[in-house]
């Protein structure tokens, strides 16, 4: 069959079904990984319910079958200070045996046409391959470091005069913390409810917070983290000052008895050599 032969149209939750189908083919979702993480078939099904209700998720159907997905999420994005509406691109699939024919570049132009005509002309996405969606007119705007520490105490312990206290997930002060980094921080995204759940979606059951507090009890910065065979992972460390940043350093060299290593993300403009 040719390209345009395939329909188009958007997705509903009687879709639910296929929509998830189509995710757990692409990204290798197997049966092990729903396990390793506490999930069951039925949970990680309804969890994607939210997903239609809320973002405008296109398909292409070979007669009743999807074979082909484009999700554009609305979000809002820090640009130079100013709050601007934004598309995050997120469940891009295609079921191998379609590919090369020219179904993404059409489900991707026709969500960003009405996107567009929704009032966001900015779109975002995390590229599995850069050449593929730079070859299609995307650019980079941030760059993901990871960083690898073998000797923990080599960080900053600068005595600082607040205090870390470890956090629920769901902590009020975690929420709001991200937002008022997002509030200064260019690039950064403003997460809602959806965007939450998005990001604890597979994280193991022992994974921590914990919050910097300044003299006066007032949220400062918190990192996102796991320990796991004396190494700590580190998913995600924001703080809105310095102070904030040698509380957090601080805390990691606390745990030096436990762990022997410390491997983190970062991005361009941060300059971890110098804590």
């Amino acid at each position: 069959m040719k390209n345009l032969d395939y329909a188009i149209r958007k997705l509903s939750i009687a879709d639910l079904d296929q929509y998830n189908e189509l995710l757990r083919y692409a990204f290798q979702v197997t049966e092990k990984t729903l396990l390793d993480y506490g999930w069951e078939n039925e949970d990680i099904r309804k969890a994607k319910f939210p997903v239609l209700e809320h973002e405008h998720v296109l398909g292409c159907f070979d007669g009743d079958s999807l074979i082909s997905q484009f999700a554009v999420y609305p979000m809002e994005m820090n640009v130079h200070s100013q709050i601007v509406p934004i598309g995050f691109i997120t469940s891009v699939a295609t079921y191998p045996e379609y590919s090369g024919m020219g179904l993404m570049s059409r489900l991707m132009k026709k969500s960003l046409e009405e996107m567009r005509e929704n009032g966001r002309s900015l779109a975002i996405l995390y590229p599995y391959s850069i050449p593929l969606y730079r070859y299609r007119g995307w650019e980079i705007i941030s760059d993901k470091m990871t960083w690898r520490i073998t000797v923990p105490n080599t960080l900053s312990e600068e005595a600082v005069p607040g205090y870390v206290r470890r956090v629920p997930e769901d902590s009020a002060h975690l929420i709001a913390l991200h937002r008022r980094f997002a509030e200064k921080t260019h690039g950064c995204l403003f997460r809602n409810d959806l965007a939450w759940d998005e990001y604890w979606r597979w994280d193991v059951h022992d994974t921590t917070v914990a919050i910097y507090y300044g003299v006066d009890d007032t949220p400062l910065g918190y990192m996102v983290y796991r320990i796991d065979e004396d190494v700590m992972y580190v998913k995600e460390m924001v703080y809105l000052n310095t102070e904030a940043k040698k509380g957090l350093f601080r805390y990691i060299i606390a745990h030096e008895s436990m762990i022997d290593e410390v491997r983190a993300n970062n991005y361009s403009g941060e300059a971890i050599a110098f804590a």
